[in-house]
């Protein structure tokens, strides 16, 4: 409370997302705060927890300002070090970078291979032979989705339990409240939970939360001839948000920007459709 900006030097962003803290990040943070507060640089210097950085594998991660500096698997010792460093040196502690501008690459052996949706060949239950990709379900990808299909309308339909719906008019998308997006207009209301929640919320915004996102390629269909498929972690249908043929504009979307996918070189095990 109070900091006065102006008078900082060093900012230090200690992630506090689930994989850092189960690395026990919260040690290091109290010891480099201690630190801090007791070799009076409390005033020149910030600490912020932030969630997430994205690099859960190197747990617990710090990034140090200026100049970007990011901190693999950061033990109460190494703070200490990182703390020491560039309050007193104004230098970052170079054996324990994970990047620094003008790197090319990061100083890690624990990378991950990148999530990349792939259609797979499936026999659906209901639609029978399609091609299947198992995409993202959380709220970064599908409240930004759910705005490009909604808030100007597009030649799609919106299924909930056995009833189909098109779109014809612009639909309200709402993320305010902490746990569900409301889509209301003239043809649909649809409520969905999409953020993160608790083990203990209520079972009315348990079982809306969507937990499995599949796009889905029908072979054999008239009209609608892809679609986006919802379920519930119990497997149950929550939504399916269909895509006529001839909206290229809607599909290359799907495929550019939800799925990371070139649409002139689509994924289908290991195969590329021309």
């Amino acid at each position: 409370m109070g900091k006065n900006i102006p008078k900082v030097s060093t900012t230090f962003q200690f992630c506090d997302g689930g994989s850092c803290r189960k690395a026990k990040s919260e040690i290091a943070v109290r010891e480099a705060r201690a630190y801090l507060r007791n070799q009076g640089l409390w005033d020149n210097t910030h600490t912020i927890k932030t969630r997430c950085n994205g690099r859960c594998e190197d747990a617990p991660t710090w990034i140090v300002q200026p100049d970007n500096f990011w901190y693999k698997e950061v033990t109460p010792e190494k703070a200490i070090s990182i703390v020491k460093s560039h309050t007193q040196d104004n230098k970052p502690v170079e054996e324990y970078l994970l990047y620094k501008d003008g790197w090319t690459s990061l100083l890690t052996n624990k990378e991950k291979a990148a999530v990349r949706p792939t259609f797979k060949h499936k026999t659906d239950i209901e639609h029978g032979e399609v091609l299947i990709a198992r995409a993202f379900a959380s709220d970064q990808h599908l409240y930004p989705l759910f705005q490009v299909l909604f808030k100007e309308p597009r030649p799609i339909a919106v299924q909930q339990n056995d009833t189909i719906v098109e779109i014809k008019t612009a639909h309200t998308v709402d993320y305010t409240d902490e746990y569900m997006v409301h889509v209301d207009g003239n043809e649909i209301n649809l409520s969905l939970t999409i953020a993160s929640i608790p083990k203990d919320i209520s079972d009315e915004i348990a079982n809306r939360k969507v937990s499995v996102a599949e796009v889905i390629w029908l072979k054999n269909s008239a009209t609608f001839t892809k679609a986006l498929r919802l379920k519930n972690k119990k497997g149950e249908h929550l939504a399916t948000l269909w895509i006529k043929e001839e909206d290229t504009h809607t599909w290359e979307h799907i495929l550019n920007i939800y799925l990371s996918m070139d649409s002139k070189h689509i994924r289908i095990e290991e195969h590329e459709l021309q």
